[in-house]
């Protein structure tokens, strides 16, 4: 039985960028390097999972039938864009395979059963979380970056998600750093904690941006190993990493003797410049932090490397306390300068080699904890 689906080319372009983001790079089934394409409810609905990650949007279509077949995420795509066409026809004959119409161009693309594609489960979202869409973004863009690329220690590589009460929090750390972010919640929600592949964040943040919903419906379902997240037309379903994630409160210093305040942007500016240098001595920068007098004072950026040479940058700070020097891997702290958003920041520290605090000055919603670099003499 012959059926057709109509769509509008750039919609349906725009919808698939958005779902083959999840398609398996290197595939263990053929099926998984190819997209869904269904009718259901009215609607065409795309999906495609690499087995930890699954994305499925759903797009508006001139529906002649019923359609359900996987078509080859890269040979879909690429046909997708090369047309110049407003409208894009598909015609399916029982077959796992595709005839495309599309202005003069006439194709078959063949693919495989629908049936042979993976289950994406559903769950009903009346008990999900609705956060502004905005809110979620800056929480993982604050967090995901600090978490490990290590796939031996596969806790590592995820954020850990707490709901307790009125209060979101999110965390990461490769064990180096730690990112901490806070937020308030519309209503009370029993206490949870699941950690998320930091991978499946990422790709939540780019689906964000490409779609700039107002909402997000966040549900973690009390029983199962998923997450799952519904941004207007599209949906992403993550697996979850088991097990226990490290108790990072354990870390986070409780007083600090030498407290610095200064401008984020400049701080930022100068670690960019320093890094020029740094990155051919290991990434390491120093800061010197010295007070000065009625609680002014400067930090000083240094960077050297026996090969390209050293650099130094002076900045204006309030710095209270006795005076140090604490280096850092440049790259590592600019991470965490990108993601606070205040005019200044604040650089909490004891000693040169035990943990620093780094926060957003005049909020507490916000924490980094940097882990100092060893040079040598000190």
């Amino acid at each position: 039985m012959s059926s057709k689906v109509t769509v509008e080319k750039s919609a349906f372009a725009e919808s698939l960028a958005i779902v083959v983001r999840a398609v398996a790079s290197v595939p263990h089934l053929p099926v998984l390097a190819n997209v869904l394409i269904e009718s259901e409810g009215g609607q065409l609905r795309l999906a495609a999972t690499d087995l930890t990650l699954g994305v499925a949007v759903w797009m508006d279509a001139r529906l002649d039938g019923q359609i359900a077949l996987t078509l080859p995420a890269k040979t879909l795509t690429d046909i997708v864009n090369s047309l110049g066409d407003s409208e894009v026809q598909f015609s399916v004959n029982g077959k796992p395979e595709a005839a495309i119409k599309s202005g003069t161009f006439k194709g078959v693309v063949r693919g495989i059963e629908a049936s042979e594609f993976p289950a994406i489960p559903e769950y009903d979202l009346a008990n999900a979380i609705i956060l502004e869409a905005s809110l979620l973004k800056e929480m993982i863009q604050a967090t995901a970056f600090a978490a490990s690329t290590d796939q031996a220690r596969p806790v590592l590589e995820g954020v850990q998600l707490s709901l307790n009460g009125n209060t979101l929090a999110m965390a990461a750390t490769d064990g180096f750093r730690l990112a901490v972010k806070k937020a308030a919640l519309p209503v009370s929600v029993s206490s949870q904690q699941v950690i998320i592949p930091a991978a499946s964040l990422k790709e939540t943040v780019r689906v964000l941006s490409a779609t700039k919903p107002d909402q997000v419906h966040l549900l973690v379902p009390q029983k199962g190993s998923q997450v799952v997240l519904r941004a207007g037309n599209v949906q992403l379903i993550s697996q979850l990493i088991d097990g226990r994630f490290p108790d990072y409160q354990m870390i986070v210093p409780k007083s600090y003797k030498t407290r610095t305040v200064l401008g984020t942007a400049d701080l930022l500016k100068a670690c960019k410049q320093a890094a020029v240098i740094a990155r051919e001595g290991g990434n390491v920068i120093q800061l010197r932090l010295t007070p000065g007098e009625e609680q002014t004072g400067k930090v000083t950026v240094l960077a050297e490397s026996g090969d390209t040479g050293e650099s130094e940058v002076e900045l204006p700070a309030t710095i209270t306390g006795p005076e140090m020097t604490i280096a850092f891997n440049v790259k590592f702290l600019q991470d965490g300068l990108e993601a606070i958003r205040t005019k200044n920041v604040v650089i909490e520290t004891n000693t040169h080699n035990t943990p620093a605090v780094i926060r957003p000055a005049g909020e507490e919603e916000y924490l980094y904890i940097l882990m100092p670099m060893h040079v040598d003499g000190k």
